[in-house]
């Protein structure tokens, strides 16, 4: 289960603050903080037990995590359609590929008088 809460000690140098997940954070201390330093942040590392804190900390505390797991909510759902979207577009890419020849054929037929030469409609005598 999710802990977060405000705490001590999440960072070495804030003395107390919020803290989005209690056991990623001690997972991330034992992986990449230097191994001299971790016993010592385990140790001081820890959740403030809510009936413990000021009541008007506990409600911004609760108001601040409400809008944390509302923006990540709204972030995994624009990660999700980011990555429907370059697919999207990869695959449109693949399309244009595909169809060039016929492309190139229409746009011969329906732009007869056209300068395009691959790379810009601006050909050596319009520059």
């Amino acid at each position: 289960m999710k802990k977060s809460g405000f705490a001590f000690h999440v960072h070495h140098d804030t003395l107390f603050e919020w803290c989005y997940d209690y056991d990623k954070r001690v997972e991330y201390i034992k992986n990449f903080k230097p191994k001299q330093e971790r016993k010592i942040r385990l140790r001081l590392f820890k959740l403030i037990p809510e009936d413990k804190l000021p009541v008007r900390l506990r409600k911004a505390g609760e108001a601040y995590g409400k809008a944390w797991d509302a923006y990540r909510k709204a972030r995994d759902i624009y990660d999700k359609a980011r990555e429907t979207y370059y697919k999207a577009q990869i695959d449109s890419y693949k399309a244009e590929e595909a169809y060039t020849p016929e492309i190139e054929a229409l746009h011969k037929e329906l732009c007869p008088d056209c300068p395009w030469d691959g790379k810009s409609i601006f050909g050596k005598e319009e520059k």
